[in-house]
């Protein structure tokens, strides 16, 4: 699929530029559009072609992982849209806003021509049609999927648009929902019950597992349920758990058949920069992209207790006996855990990794024997500015070629399902034995300990924890913050970063939520970044407007090249 996937290039050319005076007498030899999809090969390329949009990429990674950096998970350093946005100064004009609704309009325009052109071939085997377009329904129903969470109403385009009929108003959000359900429904029905992760196509369980995520994030439980439970049927043989949390990060755990559907990527062809945007300063990253130390202090303690609580927590070693997702998803300063690896996961990027400002000096464990080096880490100005760094994508193997990482990305994964699954139960107000083994499944794979019976309201704000832990970093939190309207509280102040010299004497409050409340605690805050050694760094201030920030303004360019279009409230 990897190789197969870029040959869209090729397919564009016959696709999306029917108005050439070329095309009005197609050649006997060739491809045009009056006869594309006369064979088993021209519909694969096509096919290929609905893909081409999966790679919209924010700084060279999938748009989606910049979704951490609008929420309260994490900051992107670099003075752009995304930084804006956060910031409260999101506008019709914002060039990421922008391009999700023109790639995700793209890739469904890709998906309209292929379907309805399906219809109109002949001497291609029922099979090979059948399955083309369960995979561009596939993709029509994941490209929607963004469009209503991030706009609402938007237009629903099923046919391929002329210039005569382009002008298409907002449909309702609920219309487009259902189309999205009914795409999804239809591509499962034809595509494989076999989980490859690894083939860069949809599984039946992609199909449901996606249906199943949107559900969720609509308050459709039953649907949420339905969709869950089909993918739960199959655990033990096309799904199951990773015994390893951090190998699916890696390049090694990309054939894990806990993940359900990737965004493929191959060296030579298509590559991101994840090295760069999350790495360390001393591994040849340049930190663009941090998590809040509000997310770090959200784990809490072995004992499952949260830090303000547990008697395990040593704010003199405040990585010491907590949650081990914490180690294996970020990188912690003088951190005596043990990683995947099998080294301390204070070794980042091959160096020790210590963000200490007296640190001046580091072990470089590329060299033979390790040699002790400036720590830049501590000392380069834009080292990462929260005092911590996402460890999650970050492999060693791209040491020294930070811009061409070709490892996946991971879209869906069946620890996700297993969350979808327990908080739709509960919601539902269908708590059972289900809920728990399914939560407690993905707890005990990281070695705590389980849940037991409950509240209803502490079974649902203990799953809400358990979704922030086990799928930070991967594009989920911005979308749960938006759904549980918790947004305007947690978006709302300052991004932290950790004491440049030291540590809080004490833990923060933490909420139901997880959010930790470092003024109740006592906990100095500085002002600016010029703050004394012994008070948290504040990185960046964030606002948001409950009125309008719900939901993201229409572009101006599409209001404009499109009247019909109607703004969301508080953009006008």
């Amino acid at each position: 699929m990897k190789k197969y996937i870029f040959l869209h290039f090729i397919i564009s050319i016959f696709l999306f530029t029917s108005c050439s005076d070329f095309l009005e007498k197609y050649p006997l030899d060739s491809p045009s559009d009056k006869t594309f999809l006369a064979n088993e090969t021209e519909i694969e390329m096509a096919v290929i072609s609905c893909y081409t949009d999966l790679y919209t990429a924010w700084e060279g990674m999938p748009f989606f992982l910049a979704f951490e950096e609008l929420s309260d998970n994490g900051w992107d350093r670099n003075t752009n849209d995304v930084q804006k946005m956060s910031q409260g100064a999101n506008d019709a004009t914002s060039t990421f806003a922008r391009d999700v609704w023109k790639s995700s309009y793209s890739g469904i325009s890709r998906c309209n021509y292929l379907i309805n052109k399906l219809g109109e071939v002949g001497g291609v085997s029922a099979e090979i049609v059948a399955q083309a377009k369960a995979e561009a329904q596939f993709l029509r129903a994941y490209y929607y999927s963004y469009l209503i969470d991030l706009y609402g109403d938007v237009p629903l385009i099923l046919e391929t648009l002329s210039l005569e009929n382009a002008q298409v108003p907002r449909s309702p959000k609920e219309e487009v929902l259902n189309q999205i359900f009914k795409d999804f429904d239809e591509a499962a029905a034809v595509l494989s019950e076999t989980n490859n992760p690894t083939s860069g196509r949809p599984s039946k369980l992609a199909a449901l597992a996606l249906k199943a995520r949107i559900a969720l994030y609509n308050q459709k439980w039953d649907v949420a349920i339905n969709a869950a439970s089909e993918v739960m049927k199959y655990e033990g043989t096309q799904v199951m758990l990773n015994p390893s949390f951090p190998n699916l990060f890696t390049y090694a755990g990309q054939n894990s058949k806990e993940i359900i559907f990737s965004i493929q990527y191959l060296f030579g062809y298509r590559v991101h920069p994840i090295f760069r945007l999350f790495g360390g300063r001393n591994g040849g990253g340049h930190a663009n992209k941090v998590p809040s130390y509000q997310l770090v202090d959200s784990y809490g303690c072995i004992d499952g207790l949260p830090i303000d609580k547990s008697p395990l927590y040593n704010p003199a070693k405040p990585w010491e006996n907590r949650d081990p997702r914490l180690g294996w998803t970020f990188a912690l300063p003088s951190s005596g855990f043990v990683n995947w690896r099998s080294e301390p996961a204070a070794i980042f990027q091959g160096f020790q990794y210590e963000t200490h400002r007296d640190s001046v000096k580091c072990w470089n464990y590329h060299k033979s024997p390790p040699a002790y080096v400036d720590n830049q880490d501590a000392l380069n100005a834009y080292a990462s500015f929260t005092g911590i760094n996402w460890r999650k994508y970050v492999n060693d193997e791209n040491y020294g070629d930070v811009n061409n990482c070709d490892n996946n990305i991971i879209v869906i994964r069946y620890a996700e399902v297993l969350l979808i699954y327990a908080e739709a139960k509960v919601k539902a107000g269908q708590i059972d034995n289900s809920v728990y083994t399914a939560i407690n499944k993905i707890r005990e794979r990281s070695m705590m300990p389980r849940l037991e019976e409950m509240s209803a309201d502490e079974l649902f704000y203990a799953i809400a924890r358990e979704r922030r832990h086990e799928l930070s970093g991967e594009g989920q939190r911005l979308s749960d913050i938006r759904r549980w309207k918790i947004a305007e509280d947690v978006m709302n102040g300052f991004i932290l970063g950790r004491m440049q010299k030291s540590y809080p004497l004490t833990a923060p409050e933490i909420d139901k939520w997880g959010t930790p409340d470092y003024v109740a605690a006592g906990i100095p805050i500085a002002s600016d970044k010029n703050h004394p050694n012994t008070s948290m760094r504040t990185v960046d201030k964030r606002i948001f407007n409950p009125n309008k920030d719900y939901l993201w303004p229409i572009p101006y360019i599409e209001r404009q090249t499109n009247p019909t279009l109607t703004q969301n409230p508080g953009w006008e």
